[in-house]
């Protein structure tokens, strides 16, 4: 297990804050507490910029990086810092030619839709694959391919195939929220398919035990795993962290 002290705990939110779909209480105290001792955190998510305001405004985190990387919220103060990962003058001409892609993935894979949370999202889109809807992975797979031919960053999450701006992604948006390049005293934890690009950035990253699931398929893994799973890995390194901040 990692056993140093980051300046900033960054960590996904599905599947590694979350437990079946849900953030538990002790998952949400074990966050706090960090918080408490002095240990900024971050949330950096797949999920849309509308639940990245609500988070920001009631969670007690320091920013949180929605979109995979497209769009940031930051607390400065009494204020909201809200930066984007693409040029915002670009966005309407770049979400029209996004709907284009959607009806022609709808035309090759019948009964594919957008995520219910698409509606929220300022730049990105969601395919769902796996939250409401329930296809093969080799779909999901076949679906982001299918983005990338079109011109799209496309990633596959445990839930999701979230596609935007080549150029955009979770890493660049990490270290411009640090305005670094060097990621070494920073601490990364996750567990998706598309946390593979953290685990390489990251010299410190933690994978919660169910990464396991899609280990073959990792480019790059994280230096360290837990014992539990989804929420409860994170609440193991949140311990082993505040014992560490306690001494």
């Amino acid at each position: 297990m990692y056993t140093g002290v980051p300046s900033v705990l960054f960590t996904d939110l599905d599947g590694t804050l979350t437990t079946a779909g849900r953030f538990d209480a002790d998952t949400y105290s074990a966050m706090a507490s960090l918080v408490g001792a002095g240990l900024p955190v971050v949330i950096v998510t797949g999920r849309p910029s509308g639940w990245a305001d609500a988070m920001i405004r009631l969670w007690p985190v320091q920013a949180v990086i929605a979109e995979n990387g497209a769009v940031t919220l930051s607390r400065c103060g009494d204020r909201i810092e809200h930066r984007y990962g693409h040029p915002e003058e670009h966005i309407p001409a770049l979400r029209r030619k996004m709907l284009s892609a959607v009806e022609h993935v709808r035309r090759d894979h019948p009964g594919v839709r957008l995520s219910s949370d698409s509606r929220y999202r300022e730049i990105d889109l969601a395919i769902d694959w796996n939250e409401e809807a329930s296809l093969p992975v080799e779909s999901a797979d076949r679906i982001a391919w299918q983005l990338r031919a079109e011109g799209f960053e496309a990633t596959r999450s445990s839930v999701h195939v979230n596609f935007g701006p080549v150029g955009v992604d979770k890493l660049t948006a990490c270290r411009a929220h640090v305005n670094t390049e060097d990621l070494e005293p920073y601490l990364y934890i996750g567990d998706a398919l598309n946390d593979a690009p953290m685990f390489a950035g990251f010299p410190h990253s933690v994978g919660v035990a169910n990464v396991r699931e899609v280990w073959d398929e990792l480019s790059h893994k994280p230096r360290y795993l837990t014992d539990g799973a989804e929420g409860a890995g994170f609440c193991e390194v949140a311990a082993a962290l505040l014992a560490r901040l306690g001494d």
